[in-house]
């Protein structure tokens, strides 16, 4: 002890009040002798130990330690009230904490106790009670403002998890921290330290001097690393020197702690969906702030909420990866392979054509055609693959025009003649004279009744039968396609319009993008689709369309050969 130190010692030894004067690292440099009776100790036996060392509650110690900084952050005395050891057990104290400037050595802080009397007790209890009272309200109050402006800021923030970080750090300085520390696990195993913040922007190269990178060790009694691995908060109220030997194993955690020269520290982890993301380490030092169970909630809620937003960053990002990834397939697809694809067809057609003079060979002219037919289902899935994409993207144009309901349908089954009449199936159509027309993209919706079509032409057997139909249902119009082929089983029906489905003895068939592309493309023009089906009697697939408003609805007169069989 030097010989300042001395001098106080023997002023201490004449008060007869607890007196206790400590250094800027909270360490005591003289006590009185009643100071040292109070804690059942010998003055010799105080001096040297730091101030959260000594046997007295944390939390008195806490709101000790938080006074002593605004003490000397102001340079003025501050008083408050709190209990304190005595022989006889706990009893409320004043105490008096005056910064002593002037000292070679730093400014020094003269904490003195006043007992109070019982009356006196109970006063400061009832304006203690009535203070906390108002200290609750007013820091939920901040905490909710807090949070409402942390996570306003942090929502509004594009999509990208290195701004997060960043964001997230400065969010943190000086509300919650003097130092704050964003560290992210990566998939390989290692932790990185992505984002830092501190209170005095001329001290950030501190945190730059330490290791970026570690690896995660499942063994670490302390820090960061027992935080990523248990996903377990941590809360230090004070830093001492029993903890810093305690973490002597973990070697970084004591080096970052002395070199941000921290007195109270939380490390909380980033969770989202059952993943530890990261964890951020709030860090408080020359404000002298000592953190407890309500900044810890408060950071708690932080980090929930950012750990929402960082997870959902990640999610969009992966999303737009994935979307550029088919974004090149499909243009792979529709144009490397169409190209030799036209050039097959074009072959197959060639080697169909009759020449004349010249005799057919059999044998070629069936190959031929297997080959046509194979590039044409060929050039089909490349369409659909196509329109699915741009419908997953939300950017498939619609032509939209006033179409004539009836006209569609006759035209739909005009295309399916042909193929009807070669698998020996009769087709019927059912519409009404005076159904109302629809705004729609023509094209689109021959395409949906198209893959409808086709696929009751697939699913029944020769001398089935297929009916097509539409009706007025008040605001739209609904269209029928029903076979009478073998039916769809109960537990798959809910299953048809899932992309890649297909009936179990429809393999290689297609890709099964044909259904979900017809319920994209009603759904585009504002309508809805739906099947219904009995097993070994046939199936019915429907789909409806907005029609016009009724002053602009206009009856159809039924057209020639609307009966077809």
């Amino acid at each position: 002890m030097s010989e300042q130190a001395d001098s106080w010692a023997g002023v201490f030894e004449a008060l007869p009040e607890p007196a206790y004067l400590l250094d800027e690292a909270s360490r005591v440099l003289a006590c009185s002798a009643a100071g040292a009776r109070a804690l059942g100790l010998e003055a010799a036996q105080l001096v040297g130990r730091r101030w959260a060392e000594l046997p007295v509650d944390l939390q008195v110690l806490a709101r000790l330690e938080t006074e002593r900084g605004r003490a000397l952050a102001i340079g003025t005395s501050r008083t408050l009230e709190s209990t304190w050891p005595t022989p006889e057990g706990p009893a409320l104290h004043s105490f008096q904490l005056t910064p002593l400037a002037g000292s070679p050595e730093g400014t020094r802080v003269l904490i003195t106790l006043r007992s109070l009397s019982e009356a006196q007790a109970m006063y400061v209890r009832a304006l203690e009670l009535e203070q906390n009272a108002r200290a609750e309200v007013e820091t939920a109050e901040r905490r909710r403002s807090f949070l409402y402006q942390a996570m306003s800021t942090l929502f509004a923030h594009p999509p990208d998890p290195q701004g997060m970080y960043t964001l997230l750090a400065h969010l943190a300085v000086p509300d919650l921290a003097d130092w704050c520390l964003v560290d992210a696990v990566e998939q390989d195993g290692w932790v990185s330290r992505v984002a830092s913040a501190c209170l005095d922007p001329t001290q950030e190269e501190k945190a730059r001097a330490l290791p970026q990178r570690q690896q995660l060790r499942p063994s670490a009694p302390i820090g960061l690393l027992r935080v990523l691995h248990t996903g377990e908060p941590e809360l230090v109220p004070a830093v001492t020197d029993s903890l810093l030997r305690a973490a002597a194993a973990e070697p970084l955690h004591p080096t970052l702690l002395s070199l941000l020269q921290a007195r109270s520290y939380m490390i909380i982890p980033l969770r989202a969906r059952g993943h530890t993301l990261g964890a951020i380490t709030f860090v408080a030092s020359h404000s002298g702030r000592c953190y407890g169970q309500e900044d810890l909630a408060l950071a708690e809620d932080l980090c929930q909420r950012a750990s929402l937003a960082i997870d959902n960053a990640r999610l969009f990002g992966e999303s737009r990866r994935a979307t550029r990834a088919r974004e090149d397939l499909l243009a792979v697809v529709s144009h490397d392979l169409r190209n030799p694809l036209n050039v097959v067809q074009m072959g197959a057609a060639l080697l169909l054509r009759e020449r004349p003079g010249v005799p057919r060979d059999e044998h070629v002219f069936k190959h031929a055609g297997r080959i046509r037919d194979a590039s044409d289902r060929a050039l089909r899935l490349i369409s659909d693959l196509l329109d699915w994409g741009r419908l997953e993207e939300g950017r498939l144009p619609l032509e939209l025009r006033e179409e004539e309901s009836g006209t569609l349908l006759t035209d739909a089954v005009d295309s399916i003649r042909t193929l009807a009449e070669n698998h020996q199936l009769s087709v019927m159509m059912d519409v009404p004279d005076d159904l109302p027309w629809v705004r729609c993209d023509r094209t689109r919706v021959l395409q949906v009744l198209g893959n409808l079509l086709g696929n009751a032409v697939k699913f029944t057997e020769a001398g089935g039968q297929l009916t097509v139909s539409a009706r007025d249902q008040g605001g739209e119009v609904s269209f029928h396609v029903r076979d009478t082929g073998k039916g769809i089983a109960p537990e798959q029906l809910a299953y048809v319009f899932d992309r890649y489905w297909q009936a179990k003895d429809a393999a290689s068939r297609g890709a099964g993008l044909g259904l979900a592309i017809a319920k994209g493309l009603v759904e585009a023009h504002g309508g809805r689709i739906w099947a219904e089906s009995t097993p070994g009697k046939g199936s019915t697939f429907s789909f409806s369309l907005p029609c016009l408003p009724s002053s602009e609805t206009r009856a159809r007169p039924r057209a020639p050969g609307d009966s077809l069989s």
